[in-house]
């Protein structure tokens, strides 16, 4: 499970640093373009980003957060409540709950050893949305097929990536789970103070 799970954070949290080369308007090509280059990323700055958690978030928002939909994650996380959460409360869950994600990664990501990521063709999966498989093959020959699921911007007509599923386990609903929980035992502004005194390390 520890391994499924850093691998889930491995992929949100690296990708591309040619950001501007990244292409938005095609899903495969958008997670290609990602996972390409992550291989060398990792490999070239790897113990700059295991001692310097900083340094983690900097490029995450750089080169990564602009391909991913942290408030619409949020507001599935939270599920019911978000309609009942203020729009300060609102912004405050999505600007932690964004931390949260690096924060509970930066660790982990950097300790898997991937030879591999195969991105195959993109599946509908609803209006407007999409899901793009892809193989991770670690050095070690183990494999784990990871789905990104993606939709269309409105907007924009980019497309971003809303949730990750690694060998059936989803990222969104495993954090649904738990925040559900806690809002409904201790409320959003008690679950909100929590989330920014674990993520002071990342403030």
């Amino acid at each position: 499970m520890k391994k499924i799970i850093s691998l889930i954070g491995l992929v949100l949290m690296l990708g591309n640093v040619q950001a501007n080369a990244i292409n938005q308007q095609d899903p495969q090509q958008m997670i290609l373009g990602l996972s390409t280059t992550v291989l060398d990323e990792i490999n070239s700055r790897r113990i700059e980003l295991e001692n310097n958690p900083g340094e983690v978030r900097a490029f995450a928002e750089q080169h990564v957060l602009p391909y991913i939909d942290t408030e619409r994650m949020a507001r599935y996380v939270v599920g019911r409540y978000w309609r009942e959460a203020s729009k300060d409360q609102q912004a405050a869950f999505v600007e932690q709950f964004t931390l949260t994600m690096m924060r509970s990664y930066s660790q982990s990501l950097l300790k898997l050893n991937i030879s591999k990521i195969d991105v195959a063709s993109a599946l509908p999966d609803g209006e407007a949305r999409v899901i793009v498989p892809t193989k991770v093959t670690q050095a070690d020959g183990t494999t784990a097929e990871v789905s990104y699921r993606v939709f269309k911007e409105a907007s924009s007509q980019s497309w971003l990536v809303y949730d990750v599923v690694v060998e059936g386990i989803s990222l969104l609903v495993n954090f649904r789970q738990t925040y559900t929980t806690d809002i409904e035992r201790n409320g959003m502004d008690q679950v909100i103070v929590a989330m920014k005194e674990r993520n002071k390390t990342f403030q």
